[in-house]
């Protein structure tokens, strides 16, 4: 995976640094050293250009691992950048856009800034350890590091929710940093700070706030199509996030691109509909569409790797549909794209999570875990709180409400923590686009109203929610008309129809697929139990994974146990996912290092 590494290292330690980051025939580095400072960019080269950033003069340096969408309207080339980072890097962080995470290193001034882009699609990590050392993967902090050691927390959360939380890895002493966060090291001393935030406020549901949100989404898609250069890709779905991106792509596109392409997979629901769906979007844009593959046998072999470019911080059926990205046939595009993050028009955060919670940390537990805090206590024989990094991030929050707060722990850690923690499977082999990291339209979606957020059927506690927003339906009636006349996946729909339709059809659709033992939305737990029974090979690595898992000191051997008697007779799949990806990242790196 491409990346960025630096910080208080001598030529030694940064050469061992890159060397941890995955290497690819046509992957390219940036090196700089000066004094007793360091930095290095590993990037895609001549196939993705405008994907990366790296400037050096005398004894400072600077690195953009990502690239700066608004770029051109501030007519700033890459001296000027870095130059006024170093002058004033919150101001100027304020002022750029896109998805990144940069650093400047200045050996005369003995200083190391490190900072994220505003939505953290990228985020780095850093430790303090013998001075400051930052990288964009775990890894290299294993030979960094006096002595390395597994965080038990980082465990925890991984069990708790299948990602991490706050600032949590899974090795003591390094942290992940935040978006909209700089982090200033100089002579010794350490300042993090962050450096912007929107008002989370809800906005009244008016016409005038969704002809906003609208704009500023259709402008921030300009943005990064200025960002992008040759072949690119976007996953298109039946769904609308895809469906709206594509067609705000190819609106944007004013010939820049050599060529926008779409690709669909098989999968959530698998059956075919995504594909049928996806292909009816992409001839209504005048688009291609390719069909990529995604099976038990082309992703048994690909498993170690998706795990390792994600630092055994994600559980590995979240990943899943994005190892697709090394069954495109053909050569792969320069650049790969998702769509627009449902969340940002409240498909994630509820208005249960918003209402109902009487405090920060129940709000997170109640919107992220998938496992009981009990039932993770039993799976752990060592003391750890499983709501710790939910306490820890709920000190942080400086919210004038508890609505509010709760909207900024979710900007905070569930977009860097799991909605991106997926992309380096991607940015391993192509470059990669966050479409929505931008500050004019993040500023609008935080104020979303709570009444166009997630519903759920009355007395329901939150459980049987609607499936489907109101804001995704509208967005694509505003942006396309004929779009709107494609069902939507979700409901079987055309988004033309009023939304109480959409509710009762996804529910009717639902059922319909339940009784008929076919694929539905969410099931990806079904698919993996399938092939956990039916593909031998798959079923082989789970098993001798979980016996391996069950061995570790801090993990219980007859908890393990009885989650894996119940493999093949409704098995929650998302426990087996986490303890094997945990297993998966300490065999290639922990314990190979130890070795």
């Amino acid at each position: 995976m491409t990346g960025i590494v630096g910080g208080t290292v001598d030529r030694a330690q940064l050469e061992g640094m890159v060397e941890t980051l995955p290497q690819e025939p046509w992957y390219e580095t940036e090196r700089f050293e000066a004094g007793e400072l360091g930095l290095a960019l590993k990037h895609h080269g001549e196939k993705d250009p405008k994907g990366y950033t790296f400037w050096g003069d005398g004894q400072a340096a600077g690195a953009i691992d990502g690239a700066v969408s608004n770029r051109d309207a501030l007519g700033w080339d890459d001296r000027e950048i870095f130059e006024r980072l170093l002058r004033s890097p919150e101001a100027t962080l304020r002022a750029l856009d896109g998805p990144f995470t940069i650093a400047c290193v200045d050996a005369a001034d003995d200083r190391v800034i490190l900072a994220t882009d505003r939505i953290g699609s990228r985020i780095p990590l850093y430790t303090t350890e013998r001075g400051f050392a930052f990288a964009s993967r775990l890894a290299p902090f294993l030979g960094y590091l006096d002595e390395a050691a597994i965080d038990t927390q980082g465990v925890s959360d991984l069990l708790l929710m299948g990602h991490m939380w706050s600032d949590t890895t899974l090795l003591e002493g390094v942290n992940a940093v935040h978006p909209a966060t700089v982090i200033e090291y100089r002579a010794g001393e350490l300042d993090e700070r962050r450096y912007w935030k929107p008002d989370y406020r809800p906005a009244k549901p008016t016409d005038e706030y969704r002809h906003e949100w609208t704009n500023a989404y259709q402008r921030s898609a300009e943005r990064t199509v200025n960002t992008m250069a040759g072949d690119v890709g976007l996953w298109l779905s039946g769904g609308l996030d895809s469906r709206a991106t594509a067609n705000e792509l190819a609106r944007a596109d004013d010939g820049t691109l050599e060529s926008l392409v779409t690709y669909t997979y098989d999968a959530n629901p698998g059956g075919g509909v995504n594909l049928r769906l996806a292909a009816e979007t992409a001839e209504v844009l005048g688009l291609d569409n390719e069909t990529v593959p995604l099976t038990v046998e082309q992703f048994t072999p690909m498993l170690e790797k998706a795990v390792s470019v994600t630092d055994g911080m994600l559980k590995w059926n979240t990943l899943l549909n994005l190892t697709a990205t090394f069954n495109i046939d053909d050569r792969d595009p320069d650049i790969m794209l998702e769509g627009i993050a449902g969340s940002f028009a409240g498909h994630h955060l509820s208005r249960h999570h918003l209402t109902e919670p009487s405090s920060l940390v129940e709000s997170m537990y109640a919107s992220e875990a998938t496992l009981t805090a009990e039932a993770v206590e039993d799976l752990l024989t060592v003391p750890v709180d499983p709501l710790g990094s939910f306490r820890k991030e709920a000190r942080r929050i400086d919210e004038p409400t508890l609505t509010e707060g709760i909207v900024d722990a979710h900007y905070q850690n569930y977009f860097p923590r799991l909605a991106h923690a997926s992309n380096p499977v991607a940015r391993n082999q192509v470059g990669t686009r966050v479409p929505y990291a931008d500050g004019e339209f993040l500023s609008q979606a935080a104020k979303l109203p709570v009444s166009w957020r997630m519903g759920a059927l009355p007395f329901s506690d939150g459980e049987l929610i609607y499936g489907l927003v109101e804001p995704k339906i509208q967005l694509i009636r505003t942006l396309n008309a004929d779009l709107a006349e494609i069902p939507y996946e979700r409901s079987r729909l055309k988004p033309s129809m009023p939304y109480p339709f959409h509710v009762i059809g996804f529910y009717t659709a639902t059922a319909i697929a339940q009784l008929l033992s076919r694929p539905t939305y969410g099931s990806a737990s079904s698919r993996t139990e399938t092939w956990y029974n039916t593909h031998e090979e798959f079923r082989t690595k789970i098993d001798d994974l979980l016996d391996a898992v069950g061995e570790r000191p801090f993990i219980d051997d007859e908890a393990v146990a009885a989650y894996r008697e119940q493999l093949g007779d409704g098995a929650d799949m998302n426990v087996i996912s986490a303890l094997t990806t945990l297993e998966i990242w300490l065999q290639q790196h922990f314990d190979r290092h130890r070795e």
